[in-house]
């Protein structure tokens, strides 16, 4: 039986995220929502070094390329035969942990308060941003394996 867990399945799908947040953070979907959802606008952006982007891509990097291994971990475990099951357990594993932990965050602001407008929204987008990246990761995990 191949496994799902090896470097370049985790790779590609760790890649395939990227796409995704590249589009979902975009002017063509959510970036104005996620800036609202922050508090700035698109002028007051603060610039950033070349050096902290390339860091903060790589941490992001390598932070997804660590939910890419879990879930080809579990996926190994479980013995995951159908795409059905791969991207319902992404997406069972995603809401339980990631869309939970996110919601904590939002309701401990320290911005506001939670109910208002700019702290859902914020929630709202990053936390449909994973909900999305589980499905491409896990069914790009299930494809290339």
């Amino acid at each position: 039986m191949e496994l799902f867990l090896t470097l370049e399945n985790v790779f590609v799908a760790t890649i395939a995220s990227f796409f995704v947040g590249m589009i979902w953070y975009s002017p063509v979907l959510f970036m104005n929502a996620w800036l609202k959802g922050e508090g700035i606008s698109k002028d007051s952006i603060p610039k950033r070094t070349t050096l902290y982007t390339i860091q903060t891509h790589l941490y992001s990097f390598i932070a997804h390329g660590a939910m890419a291994s879990v879930f080809a971990v579990i996926f190994d475990v479980l013995s995951v035969t159908s795409l059905a099951l791969a991207v319902s357990l992404g997406l069972l594993l995603t809401f339980g942990f990631v869309v939970t932990t996110r919601f904590i965050d939002m309701v401990y602001t320290m911005k506001g308060k939670h109910y208002e407008a700019q702290s859902q929204i914020k929630f709202l987008v990053n936390s449909g941003y994973y909900l999305v990246v589980a499905v491409v990761m896990t069914t790009t995990l299930f494809l290339v394996h």
